[in-house]
């Protein structure tokens, strides 16, 4: 779903590599203990880093290897954090915090902060982390500093971090859904590692985020799959939604058709969202719930709920979806997965999709609220 993300840096850079003019500035308020030449280093080779960032080339000698490649992706995402739509360079950003934390690392606080704006100054605080030696320096996400002490437990191709508990069944269950789920579009399952997070704050705060405007508030989504990794929803084990869509992204030759992806992750996967019960939502509890609206609005329309997507629903959950994975259901049991490969490289827009859908099923707009009403009925 949604990438929010902030940094954590660990720094190995030979200096000599950098002669830039550091555009970062101190904060008056910053107190720090770590010696000036340090900070020089490390105000540099940061310089460096987000100078390269802001042209979406990052270097691999700027990244430390723990976890390189999610590192890498989360700082590619930092591309034009500075910027806005009144211009390039609107945010500022400003050392605010800078400390030793274990042998040669450092933690560092970045915020970027607008000294013309009227309303909240401050776009996002990155947080992040130095290790510095004498020849080099390199750079990487907070997360695995912050979860040192977590637990871990493999499962199959599943290797879940938490800092407390875990439900080894749910977790177990979804491996054996990556694996099914990588088998019927006939790839090879992957390994994944799996955080376990109470909430999406959670979440970008291992990632870098101290603070983050677009993302602030954002309890219930998860984050991933990138770079083999997950960060749960609601700390549930289960990802199987958008571990469909990692899969399916490398069976696509076309552009994302979100209804026909959307539908096929609410059938194989689940709703993505978790239930009062901390359960995800699941296409079997949501179908009752439909046919339960539908008793109290007889005129309603199920191809205008599918066209409008109308918030009928629990929470964030999308009608549109739901429909869509009754009728990719069918289209299985009609064409198999020839057909669902299809229907994942329809190409963007309804038109594809009925086209795939009607080749298949025969459903189309014209017939669409009698034939996917057919459907309801027979759901067990």
């Amino acid at each position: 779903m949604k990438k929010h993300l902030f940094v954590f840096l660990i720094f190995i850079l030979d200096i000599g590599l950098v002669s830039a003019q550091t555009p970062i500035v101190k904060s008056v308020e910053l107190h720090t203990t770590v010696p000036g030449q340090t900070q020089l280093k490390l105000l540099n080779a940061l310089d460096t880093l987000m100078l390269h960032i802001s042209k979406g080339t990052p270097q691999s000698i700027e990244i430390n290897q723990v976890g390189s490649a999610l590192s890498l992706s989360v700082f590619k995402d930092l591309k034009g954090i500075e910027n806005n739509a009144k211009g390039e360079h609107y945010y500022n950003p400003t050392l605010l915090n800078l400390y030793p934390v274990t042998g040669n690392q450092y933690f560092i606080s970045l915020a970027f902060i607008s000294n013309v704006s009227t309303g909240n100054p401050v776009r996002a605080i990155i947080d992040l982390v130095a290790a510095v030696d004498s020849n080099s320096t390199t750079f990487s996400i907070p997360v695995y500093y912050l979860t040192r002490s977590w637990k871990t437990v493999k499962t199959g191709n599943i290797t879940y971090h938490y800092a407390d508990n875990i439900n080894i069944l749910r977790a177990k269950g979804f491996d054996k859904a990556n694996t099914r789920i990588a088998l019927k579009l006939g790839l090879k399952p992957e390994q994944f590692d799996f955080y376990l997070c109470n909430n999406y704050q959670e979440i970008i705060h291992l990632l870098g985020y101290g603070y983050d405007r677009e993302s602030a508030g954002i309890v219930s989504d998860g984050y991933g799959v990138d770079a083999h990794t997950i960060f749960s929803i609601v700390h549930n084990e289960d990802f199987s939604h958008d571990t469909f869509h990692y899969y399916a992204a490398k069976v696509r030759k076309n552009a994302r058709n979100s209804a026909a992806e959307e539908g096929i992750a609410y059938s194989w996967g689940n709703a993505y969202y978790t239930d009062e019960h901390g359960e995800m939502i699941t296409q079997k509890q949501l179908v009752p719930k439909l046919k339960e609206y539908l008793l109290q609005h007889p005129q309603a329309s199920l191809l205008e709920l599918f066209s409008k997507n109308p918030m009928i629903l629990t929470g964030q959950l999308k009608v549109r979806s739901l429909l869509a994975s009754l009728i990719c259901d069918e289209v299985e049991r009609k064409q198999g997965i020839t057909g669902i490969k299809e229907l994942i490289n329809c190409g963007r827009g309804d038109d594809n999709y009925f086209t795939v859908v009607n080749k298949f099923t025969g459903i189309n707009t014209s017939n669409f609220n009698e034939r996917v009403k057919a459907l309801l009925e027979n759901y067990k």
